[in-house]
């Protein structure tokens, strides 16, 4: 309900004005400091009770309440009041974002209005920032790890560099339009004019011509075998070099001029030490171009909800002074189930790459499984609100222990997993049953199914089916949930069928039962 402070306003005109946001808290005071209106919203934000506010209806009251209970910090109460209500007769906008006592974060946002009177309208915003930290860490966590490879391909590349500027033959490398791109010195001390080829973007082989093939002055022998062509030369130093144009699979051409008056023999050698470093240099680009396929993967996975939010919260703007409560409700939930999708999905990746770090300690206590499948379930409903969950678990233990959080993640993916490919079929069946050693829960599908041969690598990392061609999704959800199930002593199969449906089942080990129970434990 709202408290109207003043009855010479109009309470319907008031709550015409303000019913565009129906879960905001919102204040109203007039040229006095006098609280013409403040909702239940606001004073559940501000913790302030209903029946201060209502003896003394105005402004000094709540600074005055705040500041006796320690909400500005140490000082002189008085003097804290005396500098609020100074600020507040000002009557200038503001917007920030003020944080509770009990770690809550309040959006403040300030309007005068033009009769001297003053809105104000109170947001919690602690779920919105918590997630803004969760993906700024996100982004710096991949952030880093890109530029951890980008830094290491690079100094591959310097490396790279270095070792065929030590190797004691003459370098040079094109690019696939045969312009010169790189030269080592001893090609320089043989060819000095490879500079300005270089920096005119001329091409190697017109180098080639005018400094040997077409050169008088040197003696030359021409061989092309097996798509690569064998100068041997020799040069007005009276010095023979063998020159030996070798094609990389990128298209590269990589030129090497050899002294062969006494190496002729180790040639070879070399020639293989160099083409074993382009093939590192290629190794490792492919390596780098792996990461940024996956980072753009993961970019990709957070547009959808990000687009959902954004644009709700558009048509929450644009249509504020339109929106009927069950409007703005269903827009609310929108965006709410948006943030969920993208926190499960950044949950994820963040847990994938735990993984490779160190181990998941599990916190283990007794949980009742039939509880926590009928939560799961109600939040994939909201997320997948076609679809009809059908529910049986009379057959399950009525608690087990196990690592709850861990546990519902696990169903998630797999319940989720199950509605994201069935398309067309809109009924998920979750079966509870048990055996001597487990409880068991059976995921049924009605949707795509996935080829026998592929079921043995449903599990693996970043694997997905073939069926699944032009739906989304990272190949992560099913290899984590082995993952966790398997620290809690248990397993997960799969059966399915192409186009008739699949079914997953988790076994977790029965702990109703003092042995199994005692082995658990002793997993944890």
């Amino acid at each position: 309900m709202n408290h109207y402070i003043d009855n010479c306003y109009d309470p319907a005109k008031l709550i015409q004005c303000l019913a565009a946001s129906p879960h905001q808290g919102i204040s109203v005071l007039d040229a006095n400091l006098k609280l013409v209106l403040i909702n239940d919203a606001a004073l559940r934000m501000l913790d302030i009770p209903a029946d201060i506010i209502q003896s003394d209806p105005y402004l000094s009251t709540i600074f005055k309440y705040n500041a006796e209970r320690g909400d500005y910090g140490p000082g002189n109460p008085e003097q804290q009041i005396r500098e609020r209500i100074e600020l507040a007769h000002r009557r200038e906008p503001h917007d920030f974002v003020h944080k509770r006592p009990d770690s809550r974060e309040i959006r403040v946002q300030g309007t005068p209005l033009g009769d001297n009177r003053f809105v104000t309208f109170y947001t919690d915003v602690t779920q919105e920032r918590r997630q803004s930290r969760i993906l700024r860490e996100a982004s710096e966590f991949f952030e880093k790890k890109l530029r951890k490879k980008t830094e290491e391909a690079k100094s591959t590349r310097d490396m790279l560099l270095n070792a065929v500027n030590a190797i004691s033959d003459g370098v040079m490398i094109s690019n696939v339009i045969d312009q010169a791109i790189l030269a080592n010195d001893h090609f320089r001390e043989l060819c000095p004019i490879v500079d300005d080829y270089i920096r005119e973007e001329k091409t190697a082989t017109e180098l080639i011509d005018t400094q040997f093939r077409n050169n008088p002055s040197v003696d030359l022998n021409e061989i092309t075998k097996n798509n690569e062509t064998l100068l041997e030369c020799r040069l007005p130093n009276k010095r023979w070099y063998r020159l030996l144009s070798s094609p990389t699979r990128d298209g590269h051409t990589i030129w090497t001029f050899s002294d062969v008056t006494s190496y002729k023999k180790q040639h070879r050698l070399l020639q293989q030490h160099t083409n074993q470093l382009v093939k590192h240099l290629q190794q490792e680009k492919e390596l780098n171009e792996m990461q940024r396929a996956f980072v753009s993967m993961a970019s990709h996975e957070f547009r959808t909800p990000l687009a959902i939010i954004d644009s709700n919260a558009q048509r929450l703007t644009r249509s504020a002074r339109k929106l009927t409560p069950e409007m703005a409700t269903d827009r609310s939930e929108r965006i709410r189930s948006a943030v969920e999708r993208m926190q499960y999905l950044l949950n994820q990746f963040l847990n994938a790459s735990l993984t490779d770090n160190g181990e998941i300690q599990l916190n283990i206590s007794a949980v009742s499984l039939p509880q926590v499948i009928g939560e799961v379930c109600a939040q994939a409903a909201k997320m997948h609100p076609d679809y009809t969950f059908h529910i049986e678990t009379d057959r399950l233990p009525d608690e087990i222990e196990l690592d709850r959080r861990l546990i519902e993640q696990c169903l998630m993916n797999v319940v989720s997993n199950a509605a994201k490919y069935s398309p067309k079929e809109k009924n998920i069946f979750i079966e509870g049953s048990k055996n001597d050693r487990f409880a068991i829960i059976s995921v049924r599908d009605n949707g795509l199914g996935i080829p026998e041969s592929e079921l043995p690598r449903i599990f693996n990392r970043y694997f997905r089916a073939s069926t699944s061609s032009g739906i989304a999704g990272t190949g992560i959800g099913l290899s984590m949930t082995n993952m966790l199930i398997r620290k809690h002593r248990g397993k997960i199969e799969a059966q399915s069928k192409v186009g008739e449906g699949t079914t997953v089942s988790i076994y977790l080990p029965r702990t109703d039962c003092p042995e199994l129970s005692q082995a658990t434990a002793q997993a944890s």
